[in-house]
Parts: structure tokens; sequence; C-alpha cells
């Protein structure tokens, strides 16, 4: 006979409920350019006679941002995208890293979450497969690759789950085990609910 369900019994080997707070995308967009050059902005200068190695994008922000009025179903997003590579060169056999900063003016529709009502966040994810770099000033940098770029909305939520309880880990060993993977989580027994 099934135990009622509940964090002290079981219930077709349900035997908790539990929240957890987690992030949730409520909406986003991608957009993808192929072949893009982008002009970028050292923080630190390059010494003349420097040679382009490569860059990576470290890091990116939505910021300054504002919320137009919507259709009723999304809204306007006005704001920039601040994105930081970092650029290794090559100055006198010996490889440095800098900081480079792009600024891009973006406009978007998005579905907000309830109006407005939940404290949301705007997020941008960019990823950039540079192929050709070049060192064209002191401060200054061009890159050109494929650029990938994602914007969402996200706020944080609490969210009701089933359980079927903790996790049951098999006890640690030594050495490596034949078919341990297999049994590195064995089925719950109902006896442990």
């Amino acid at each position: 006979m099934a135990k009622k369900a509940g964090c002290g019994g079981s219930f077709d080997g349900l035997c908790c409920r539990m929240v957890i707070e987690t992030k949730r995308v409520f909406d986003g967009c991608a957009s993808t350019d192929n072949n893009v050059t982008l002009n970028l902005v050292t923080e630190e200068s390059i010494p003349a006679g420097s040679d382009f190695v490569s860059a990576r994008v470290a890091s990116s922000e939505f910021s300054s941002y504002s919320i137009g009025d919507g259709d009723g179903v999304c809204n306007s997003v006005f704001g920039e995208i601040v994105t930081t590579f970092a650029v290794t060169y090559n100055d006198a056999g010996v490889l440095r890293t800098v900081a480079a900063i792009q600024r891009e003016q973006v406009s978007v529709r998005l579905k907000l979450p309830n109006g407005g009502l939940i404290p949301y966040t705007i997020e941008v994810q960019m990823a950039m497969n540079i192929g050709a770099g070049a060192i064209i000033g002191a401060n200054a940098v061009s890159v050109t690759g494929c650029k990938v770029r994602i914007i969402k909305v996200t706020a944080p939520v609490d969210i009701l789950i089933p359980t079927y309880g903790y996790c049951k880990y098999p006890p640690c060993t030594g050495g490596a085990c034949p078919g341990f993977t297999a049994d590195i989580f064995p089925q719950l027994d109902s006896d442990d609910a």
C-alpha cells in the first residue's frame, strides 16, 4: 500500500516537494553577422611595431537600456552592448594581452514579465570566431570574423517541483571499479523514501 504523498511518505515514488530558486528566461533573440569587422579601443597603448596575435570575447554587458512602449505583447528595448575583448599581441618577441572595448547601439523587441512587476534583467551573450585582426593604432585594433549575439530577458523565480528525495551516492573507492558507470546513482529503495 502506497504511503500518502509528502516529505514523510511515498506516492508512486514521489516523496517530497521542493522549491528551487533559479533564473528564468522570459524572452530572447539571437543574431548572427558573418564576416563582420569591428574596431576595438584598447584600454592601454600598444607599442609601435607590435603584431596582432589573437583576440577573444571576454565579456558582454547590456547597459544604459531603456524600455519603450509596447503593443501589448512586446516592448521596444533600446540600449548599448559593451563587449570586452582580450587582445594578444607580440611586442618584440614577448606576448602581451590587453583589454579592448567595442560599443554598439541596439534596438530589439522583447516580451517582458508581467508588465514590469517582476524585477528582471536584460542580458547579452556574445561570441565571435575571429579569423583575422590587425593593430591599426596605439589604442585601436580591428578584428574580422563571425559574430553571434543573444539578448534575453531573465528574472529570478521560485519553482515548485516534485522530487524523489535526496541523491543516494555510492561509497568512495580507492580505485577503478568495473562497470562503475551503471552503479554511480543506484535506484532509491522504496524503504528509503
